[in-house]
């Protein structure tokens, strides 16, 4: 199962839970929620980005009822490396897509080259319609609309 969380949304519910561990905890729970509405088991495994309790604090109903290994280095579970290998694939067309909607390549990162990018995108969009390509409590917002 993958939820995708865009740009827009992404600094919507990091505004409500203001903490990026939380927002991952609810991501990874939100998902493991759908997983088990559809396939039933009594365990899971996670990367471990966090105390242990951010995530048991995030598990849904069907989630308090199994058993969460979170783990450093998760990816060495097949599960988890393709878990991952999917997100990654649904960032980058989601990237892709950005960039052709608003017809300017959007570099991934912080290099000198997403600056750039940014303050190309400014120029065209506006400071406002950052939102909807980037995470606005990034440092690299803030250089970004600095300048």
């Amino acid at each position: 199962d993958i939820i995708a969380i865009g740009p827009n949304k992404y600094n919507e519910l990091y505004s409500k839970f203001q903490n990026l561990n939380r927002l991952l905890a609810w991501g990874h729970c939100t998902v493991l929620e759908n997983i088990l509405a559809k396939k039933p088991c009594s365990t899971a495994i996670s990367d471990k980005f966090a105390d242990e309790a951010v995530i048991k604090n995030a598990l849904k109903e069907r989630g308090k009822n199994i058993q969460v290994i979170q783990q450093t280095k998760a990816e060495s579970d097949i599960a988890v490396a393709s878990a991952s290998v999917l997100a990654r694939a649904e960032f980058v067309k989601k990237i892709s897509n950005l960039s052709e909607k608003y017809e300017l390549n959007l570099p991934k990162g912080a290099s000198n080259l997403v600056l750039e990018q940014g303050k190309k995108f400014v120029k065209k969009y506006g400071k406002n319609e950052l939102k909807n390509i980037a995470k606005l409590h990034f440092k690299t917002y803030e250089n970004i609309i600095s300048g």
